[in-house]
């Protein structure tokens, strides 16, 4: 079959211009887009540039939008890709570009990567000789072992859009898989890491990361088990942890949430200057008739059972 390759050029000595540049070639459909840039490369345009090694799914090095999707070119075969006997090709959104289809993976993610210690710490003495480690202690991070940091998660992450220096979620997804490894010593510290600014507690859970993974990873799912985790400990912001505290509280003792006790407890009673800043918005809702009465919440039908929902989740913790 004829396709048309549309691939998007850059050369930093052109004074940083880009410009799409079209490539016709017959091949199989059956055949690989990487494989397919390879015959491009080989055949007619030795000065096309793009990353690839392992072919097989498992470096992600091959990253790269396909007609405005982040994809493994390595797995994607050109019948699946083309639409109307075309393929554009472009590198990730978010990242510098270094030539054509490579871009600087250092400041896009490794550098995220190095900054989560990604290296496991034990708490005492490492035992001499081999350190077997029983199945069943593992199962719980044998999805994130599996993350090769190919990028797409963070290539699809709403947070990265507006806030760059956020961790993202593949960092975070490799902070997940030391902190949860029972070889490793120091969760509380990792924790305490992870709630500083641009860290966990910055992900809004849009769900974008899980739905980019090619590996089914569930990186937002693994995110939420380390806040889980935080909250449990008592780490992480005040706010935070009051926000989480006072939402329970409501849905335990009504059965649904009281949105005025929350937006007044998430603040905190001590903070006259956080209460304060939400006054005008009050103001604005009581005129309107939207403002509930804080603490004056009626309970839901079913309320109780709800709270024999939560007592017995408590029971389960302790």
């Amino acid at each position: 079959m004829n396709v048309t390759f549309k691939v998007r050029r850059y050369d930093p000595s052109n004074n940083g211009k880009g410009e799409h540049q079209s490539y016709s070639i017959d091949v199989d459909g059956d055949t690989t887009v990487l494989d397919a840039l390879t015959q491009i490369r080989d055949e007619q345009d030795g000065t096309l540039a793009f990353r690839g090694s392992c072919r097989s799914g498992f470096c992600g090095d091959c990253s790269m939008r396909v007609n405005g999707k982040a994809k493994w070119t390595c797995r994607m075969t050109v019948g699946k890709a083309e639409k109307d006997g075309e393929i554009s090709l472009e590198p990730p959104r978010l990242v510098t570009v270094v030539k054509d289809l490579i871009y600087d993976q250092e400041t896009f993610m490794f550098d995220k990567y190095k900054a989560v210690k990604p290296w496991i710490e034990p708490s005492g003495p490492v035992p001499e000789g081999e350190y077997l480690v029983p199945q069943e202690s593992i199962r719980d991070i044998q999805r994130a072992m599996s993350c090769t940091l190919c990028g797409l998660c963070d290539e699809g992450c709403t947070v990265l859009v507006v806030d760059k220096t956020f961790l993202g979620p593949a960092a975070l997804t490799k902070a997940y898989r030391v902190m949860a490894d029972p070889r490793d010593g120091k969760m509380g510290r990792r924790l305490r890491d992870l709630s500083q600014k641009r860290g966990m507690w910055d992900c809004v859970h849009c769900f974008e990361a899980t739905e980019h993974c090619p590996k089914g990873i569930d990186p937002t799912d693994l995110i939420f088990a380390m806040r889980d985790e935080a909250i449990k400990r008592g780490i992480g912001p005040p706010r935070v942890v009051r926000h989480h505290d006072s939402f329970a509280a409501s849905v335990k003792s009504s059965g649904w949430l009281d949105e005025a006790r929350l937006v007044i407890e998430t603040e905190g009673f001590l903070n006259p200057v956080g209460l304060a800043r939400l006054l005008p918005t009050a103001l604005r809702a009581m005129a309107r008739r939207k403002a509930p009465i804080p603490y004056l919440h009626s309970k839901r039908k079913g309320a109780d059972k709800i709270k024999r929902i939560f007592k017995k989740w408590e029971a389960t913790k302790k």
